[in-house]
């Protein structure tokens, strides 16, 4: 491994973005969001800007260039897609580059590859793998486009990671560093979209690995109401490596059809417009947050137990307060799964967890975060007053 000295170093490089202050040239990333937020839209608006060089969210696009989609889930939905994106917003983009002199982009012809599957992401050659794709799409946008790989998504990562055990932070690892790999051999930006968690607080799902390896982390947000219809979608930088956090960006889909079936019928889908001048800066800070980072995985934990298996009790009889709690042995498995562990043994990893999920549960009454109780005989766990 090479020494690299600081007297060599350039100190006034400036950072290589792919999207200023947003996604860097070189690296991997989550888009994350719940179901129904758009995510897969987003991802190819996000594909439009980079093969145009149009902003991206009120954005700058620094580094113009091919894409290449790894479509494990959905792939069918690509081409109406892509037909759709070209028609509400690359044919108007290609006209105004053609009016202003640069080079316009063919609507007919863009720069733009995708497969319909993806090697197991945790098997140790996945990356090996992606890459002889990868290096066929280099070669296809050198020789006709003249133009880089600059970015590759992978919708989704659950799909095309194969996991054993989604929770695992070593399996999790081993996915982030093929997307890892995957990047450094072809100098492209890989995107991973990925959903949330069953509570949507505790981010992307899986274990907290997948976003503490990302170099950045968008999470598409949205209100969803019981019959399924979104409203209030943005898109929030949840984590950036050199630059800003916190800011959240509104968004709405257009509908536009893009031809019609053999019965006659409109032919339709989606494309995203950012409503860039309502970018909302980071909320002022506040109060210290009391949930410290050893016992968010427990909170986490209990939100998860109460999304899957929580259920109205009155802990302190029928005259006492309802409060929705979890069972005891259900939040602690939640953690079990959820808590990073070292230990050579699985012996040794069991004590780190169990010492862990028992200290965790007494900091947190006693901070007065949670409470417990047994309730007909079984422990439960509930989250107190503004927490819940």
């Amino acid at each position: 491994m090479p020494l690299r000295w600081h007297r060599d170093a350039n100190l006034d490089a400036d950072r290589p973005w792919l999207v200023r202050d947003l996604i860097a040239e070189v690296g991997k990333g989550l888009l994350s969001g719940q179901w129904g937020s758009a995510k897969t839209f987003i991802a190819l608006d996000l594909s439009g800007c980079v093969m145009t060089g149009e902003p991206f969210a009120g954005r700058n696009v620094m580094r113009r260039g091919g894409v290449l989609f790894i479509a494990p889930e959905g792939a069918f939905e690509i081409p109406i897609r892509l037909k759709g994106l070209v028609s509400g917003k690359v044919a108007g983009t290609a006209i105004s580059q053609a009016a202003s002199g640069e080079r316009p982009i063919d609507p007919d012809d863009m720069p733009f590859a995708w497969i319909e599957e993806c090697p197991r992401l945790v098997d140790r050659d996945a990356a090996d793998l992606l890459m002889l794709t990868a290096d066929a799409a280099v070669r296809e946008l050198h020789e006709r486009y003249d133009l880089p790989l600059a970015l590759i998504i992978v919708d989704t990562v659950a799909a095309g990671a194969g996991f054993d055990d989604e929770n695992s932070a070593a399996e999790t690892q081993k996915v982030m560093n093929a997307l890892e790999r995957l990047s450094h051999h072809t100098g492209a930006f890989v995107l991973g979209v990925d959903h949330f968690g069953k509570a949507v607080e505790t981010g992307t799902r899986g274990s907290s690995a997948k976003e503490a390896a990302a170099d950045t982390v968008l999470a598409a947000l949205a209100s969803r109401d019981e019959a399924g219809n979104t409203s209030n979608m943005r898109m929030a930088v949840r984590k950036v490596r050199g630059a800003r956090t916190g800011q959240e960006t509104p968004y709405s889909l257009e509908v536009v059809q893009i031809g019609e079936d053999r019965w006659g019928d409109p032919v339709t889908t989606c494309v995203v417009n950012w409503e860039a001048d309502r970018i909302a800066e980071p909320m002022a800070s506040k109060a210290k947050d009391p949930w410290t980072r050893s016992l968010k995985v427990l909170r986490s934990a209990i939100l998860n137990a109460l999304a899957v298996a929580g259920s109205r009790v009155r802990p302190f009889g029928g005259e006492g307060p309802e409060v929705l709690a979890a069972r005891q042995e259900d939040v602690r498995q939640e953690f079990y799964a959820a808590y990073p562990t070292e230990g050579d043994t699985e012996a040794q990893r069991a004590d780190a967890r169990k010492k862990a999920f028992k200290r965790a549960l007494l900091q947190g009454v006693e901070n007065g975060l949670i409470a417990t109780r047994d309730v007909m005989a079984v422990p439960h766990v509930w989250l107190v007053g503004e927490q819940a």
